[in-house]
Parts: C-alpha cells; sequence; structure tokens
C-alpha cells in the first residue's frame, strides 16, 4: 500500500512548558520507551534554559513526581542525558547541567559532486525505514515533481564514527526504477546517487542544492535527540541525470551546534593578478585650452 506524501513543515511549534508541579509528560509508548520520552522532554527543558548550564537538576524524587513516572525510568533518562554529554553526576552535590559535550564538526565546503562524495563518505548513513510513497500537491509543489508521481522514500540517520549523537536525518526520495540499489543494507557509507550510478550505470549530471534555516518537528527532533522547535539547517538536493530527469531528492535536517561547514575562497583569479601591484589611478581629465579670439 502506497502513502500519500507531504512535505515536512518547515517550522514546528515548540511544546509548551508544563506549570511548575504538574505532571504533562507528552508521551507516544507506541514509539518510544518511556524513558526516552522522559530523556527528550528534560533535553528540551536544557535547551530552553529551564536548567541552565552549571546549574542542578531536580532530585530523582523530584523529576518523578513532576512527570509522574517512576524513579527506575528518571534513572534510565538521566543515564541517556549523562551518555550525551548533557549532564554530569557530582556525589554529595547532585546533577549537574553540562554544556554539549560533542562541539561542532567541522568539515570542508561542499562546491562540487566530489566535495559531496568525500563528506558523504566521512560519515555513516543508517536506515530507518523503507517505503513507497505517491505525491500529493504540496509535495510536488515543494520538491518540483508531478502531482501522483511514485517515489520509494528511505529515511536515514547520518552519523560520524566517533561521535554518539546523531548528525543529521535524511529522507531520500528515489525513482523506483533505481530503488534496488537501496532497498537492502542498514548502513550505507556512500551517497545515495552513487549506489544507484554504480547499480545501473546511469550518469548524474547535475545538482541543485537548496539551503533554508527551519525548527526540527517532533518526529525529526526526536530521531536525532534534540529539542522540538530546535533551529535546525534543511538542505535539499535534486540529483539530475544527462537528460534533466530527477534521480534522486534528498532532504537533510542538521540541527543547531552539531555541524559547521568551512570554505575559503580566494580574493584574486590566479597567482599573477596576487602579485600584480594594483593598478594606477586614472587622472583627472583636463580641459581643454581655449582658443584665442582674434
Amino acid at each position: 500500500m502506497r502513502a500519500r506524501a507531504s512535505p515536512l513543515p518547515a517550522k514546528a511549534a515548540l511544546a509548551s512548558k508544563p506549570a511548575p508541579g504538574t505532571s504533562q509528560l507528552s508521551l507516544d509508548s507506541g514509539r518510544q520507551p518511556l524513558y526516552a520520552s522522559l530523556a527528550q522532554a528534560l533535553t528540551r527543558d536544557i535547551a530552553q534554559k529551564r536548567y541552565p548550564v552549571g546549574g542542578l537538576l531536580p532530585t530523582e524524587d523530584a523529576i518523578a513526581s513532576r512527570y509522574g513516572v517512576s524513579r527506575h525510568t528518571v534513572r534510565q533518562a538521566l543515564r541517556e542525558l549523562k551518555e550525551e554529554g548533557l549532564i554530569s553526576s557530582h556525589p554529595g552535590i547532585g546533577t549537574r547541567v553540562r554544556s554539549p559535550s560533542e562541539s561542532p564538526r567541522v568539515f570542508g565546503g561542499i562546491n562540487t559532486i566530489g566535495d559531496l562524495l568525500q563528506f558523504a563518505e566521512s560519515t555513516e548513513m543508517r536506515v530507518l525505514g523503507r517505503r513507497e510513497i505517491v505525491a500529493d500537491a504540496a509535495f510536488a509543489a515543494q520538491y518540483q515533481c508531478k502531482p501522483g508521481q511514485v517515489w520509494f522514500e528511505i529515511s536515514l540517520l547520518r552519523k560520524v564514527a566517533d561521535q554518539k549523537r546523531p548528525l543529521a536525518h535524511l529522507r531520500a526520495y528515489v525513482r523506483p526504477e533505481y530503488a534496488d540499489a537501496v532497498s537492502h543494507g542498514k548502513i550505507f557509507t556512500r551517497p545515495i546517487y552513487a549506489l544507484i550510478e554504480e547499480h545501473y550505470k546511469v550518469r548524474i549530471i547535475e545538482v541543485q542544492q537548496e539551503i533554508t534555516a527551519v525548527n526540527l518537528d517532533a518526529e525529526v527532533a526526536s530521531s536525532l535527540k534534540a529539542a522540538d522547535g530546535q533551529a535546525a539547517m534543511r538542505i535539499t538536493r535534486h540529483f539530475l541525470d544527462r537528460g534533466g530527469a530527477t534521480v534522486e531528492i534528498s532532504v537533510g535536517h542538521y540541527p543547531s551546534g552539531l555541524y559547521t561547514q568551512r570554505t575559503r575562497f580566494r580574493a584574486h583569479r590566479s597567482e599573477r593578478d596576487a602579485e600584480a601591484p594594483p593598478p594606477e589611478p586614472p587622472s583627472p581629465p583636463t580641459a581643454a585650452p581655449r582658443a584665442r579670439r582674434r
């Protein structure tokens, strides 16, 4: 059965803060464990400065009472936050909020298809799910395709080998005739477009890229262990073949604080231009001599 697809909203409303002393933990037990929901809520509270860096979290009993969960659930959630470097325990003092232990990863600028391949091969992509979708009017308008067009969607998390927290959430939309290239496997270390090229002997000639500032919605934020509504960079790419047809559409969300792209530009066109002295400023125009009257 094919799912109707709509583009992800560019901005999700921030979750409202519960009133002091109340238990308003928003849960979906069918999608994630109770401790994971609590860990996400605490992460959101830290991001929104409810628990400032350097300050102490409430006691386990206080957290359990506030969110209506057991102390065992609280301990599991706090263990998640410790692994992410968000908190640290100090006997006799309490649990202190820390700055994220993971500093932003710096990558070179992506200006060519070779740069994109090098970036992708420095990370790995773990598959979250696959499905076939049909583009509705909203999806078609946002991603420049025809309504009713069928796509094979694959959802992934991009990770760096030495980092626990995911770097980005990705959705790749592939034309059905190329789906076999990515229909198997749980981890990819090469970009989707490269796998399609190798499998079907097609050639990607052009990549169209759009970068937009957005806020994470609840679903993407949860998979990234980020706060609902956290600022993020959305990168949308269209991969075109020789005939100008779109082979793949990729949509990546990179939450703030984890990804930095660094590029250096030359101010001169060549070394010769750099070594040449600056041109002399033009001389001011002189008035032509007047003819004498006879």
